[in-house]
């Protein structure tokens, strides 16, 4: 994720930082929010890989799962 953040032009230390406090506050608001799963992923106005979702389910199941 750091790497695409410097993709993107944040030097490392930006994106380090962008990305520690973005999964913090994604995690906060997951498991201390009372909303479902589903009401937190709705609250993602775009999905840019929204159209693989399947391929990358299929992918985590078949590929990542299998390594544990």
């Amino acid at each position: 994720m750091v790497a695409i953040a410097v993709e993107t032009g944040l030097t490392p230390e930006e994106g380090e930082k962008a990305v520690k406090k973005t999964l913090k506050r994604a995690t906060n608001l997951f498991y201390t929010s009372e909303l479902t799963q589903d009401e937190v992923l709705n609250l993602i106005p775009i999905k840019p890989i929204g159209e693989y979702e399947e391929e990358i389910k299929n992918l985590l199941k078949t590929k990542l799962i299998g390594l544990f």
